[in-house]
């Protein structure tokens, strides 16, 4: 394979065509808020640009500003012979984790991921490819025994996030820090996301454009344009470009369109509620959404429970009290991230909002009546920013039988950078924007969400201990004594969380 550039002066070269593509492709940018780490009530707002309320956009449609993607600084003439490069996927009904296809076929995704893959294999002269770990759970039974075997088949593997403890604390992994040419102040690296990524000071993973799972498993609120329209409430868009679109807010619109649709007297799935949503993402997608995480890494180090502060028990009852004690919320039995018979009452106006993932969202683009985009609410007005949930989301990590760094280094480099370039405008800016948003102000709100999302490591790494285990039973039990749950589940949870520090730090 005959390489088609070399070095940085190169490259800009080539890339000035393809530029051109991914500057048509934005549409509206937004200015990014500060972390949703530090969004606590009681600390002072910055007077810079970072922490202010967004601007509703002005109805027609400007013209995007030039943007330039910094091309990686890797060494002129790195060329690593044809060398084999695989990705561990998982095939999964809740995301898109392929990363091959076969050619080119003028669907946006499709051909947005041929490219990024065959320029990087042309940039490094390398040739990569796919290997389906598993189409269930869990990856780390498929991937353990290549590793037990010393099999260098697999070279960065794309985990469920649950898999990545089990893993680590074996010493299955290699920290991303030990890898050259990363540049993780690069555009083409999620910032906010990866600061939850280092544990012990290995960073596990690393999230980059190239990594859609994350897209696909943000999570949003969607709301009935019809409905906010048939009972005269306020739209959901100014509220949050105000910076009041808060809990209290929502808990009215909800209440407000409560109805008995088919007369029957009952609560039924034809009558109109408030909120729709599985029962294990009501809470983390709330308390993120206002500005809390269950777990935090403590002084030492070690992620521990954290939720039993006063904010955060004020966020957890006022959850409750939007969703059980108004009637508010309609419970369904189906076991899935975004269940159907919630995205089907959604499309046929018995909601107001729905929680949903970004990757839900195509279901719903033949839904006949207009909905918009919105983040979860603030806590309050205090609040500064407005913070999505990623969750349960596929990081990448790199099995200690890689038996090439420069090549992992490089190629995870470039292909990020690639996908800045070709990937991230067909989901984000092209699928999205284009077939699935109704309005410039979804467009808005968009770029707001992503520019905010968090991870919560009980909602990620320690999923089944956390978010799967007490948060579910709480959630959909109606059971609120969260001092009591937590001093029964906290020695566990910790321990589990210190054991695997402990086997981090000692190299075990």
């Amino acid at each position: 394979m005959t390489k088609t550039g070399t070095g940085s002066d190169a490259r800009n070269s080539n890339d000035e065509k393809r530029s051109f593509s991914f500057l048509i492709a934005l549409l509206l940018v937004l200015s990014v808020f500060s972390s949703c780490a530090d969004s606590r009530e009681d600390e002072e707002p910055s007077e810079t640009a970072s922490t202010a309320a967004p601007t509703e956009p002005e109805p027609e449609e400007t013209q995007p500003e030039e943007e330039t993607v910094p091309a990686p600084e890797l060494p002129a003439g790195l060329d690593f012979g044809g060398a084999g490069f695989t990705f561990g996927v998982v095939d999964n009904p809740n995301m898109k984790s392929g990363l091959i296809v076969e050619e080119l076929n003028g669907e946006v995704l499709n051909d947005a991921l041929f490219t990024t893959v065959a320029e990087s294999d042309n940039a490094l002269n390398v040739k990569i490819g796919e290997y389906v770990m598993t189409n269930g759970y869990p990856a780390a039974s498929s991937i353990t025994p290549l590793i037990q075997a010393g099999d260098d088949v697999i070279q960065v593997a794309n985990v469920f996030c649950v898999d990545a403890p089990t893993l680590m604390s074996k010493g299955y992994t290699v920290d991303y820090n030990s890898l050259p040419y990363l540049d993780p102040e690069k555009p083409y690296w999620d910032g906010k996301v990866n600061d939850a990524l280092v544990l012990a000071d290995v960073r596990y993973a690393m999230i980059g454009d190239l990594s859609i799972t994350t897209h696909d498993l943000t999570y949003i609120l969607l709301f009935s344009s019809d409905l906010v329209e048939k009972n005269g409430l306020e739209r959901p868009y100014s509220l949050v470009f105000e910076g009041k679109w808060t809990m209290d807010r929502m808990k009215e619109m909800m209440e407000t369109v409560l109805s008995d649709a088919n007369g029957n007297g009952k609560r039924d799935a034809e009558d109109v509620f408030g909120y729709l949503g599985h029962a294990k993402m009501v809470l983390p997608s709330f308390w993120v959404g206002a500005g809390e995480k269950c777990m935090e890494l403590g002084e030492d180090g070690v992620p521990a429970l954290t939720i039993t502060d006063e904010r955060f028990l004020s966020v957890f009852e006022k959850i409750f009290s939007m969703t059980y004690d108004n009637g508010a919320w309609f419970r369904v039995a189906e076991d899935v991230d975004v269940p159907t018979e919630c995205t089907r009452m959604f499309a046929e106006n018995h909601a107001l909002f729905l929680d949903c993932s970004f990757f839900y969202v195509a279901a719903l683009r033949e839904m006949e009546t207009d909905f918009g985009i919105i983040p979860y609410p603030k806590y309050d007005e205090e609040q500064k920013d407005y913070c999505a949930l990623v969750s349960y989301f596929m990081p990448p990590i790199i099995p200690i039988t890689n038996q090439n760094a420069e090549m992992t280094g490089a190629v995870l480099e470039e292909a990020n950078y690639r996908a800045k370039l070709h990937l991230t405008p067909a989901y984000y800016d092209i699928t999205l924007k284009g077939k699935y948003s109704r309005d410039p102000e979804s467009i808005a709100m968009l770029d707001l969400i992503f520019a905010n999302r968090v991870v919560d490591l009980g909602d990620s790494l320690f999923c089944v201990n956390v978010r799967d285990g007490f948060v579910f039973s709480m959630s959909s039990s109606d059971s609120r004594d969260l001092v009591s749950t937590v001093k029964k589940n906290e020695k566990i949870v910790n321990k589990t969380a210190r054991k695997m520090i402990d086997e981090l730090r000692n190299g075990d």
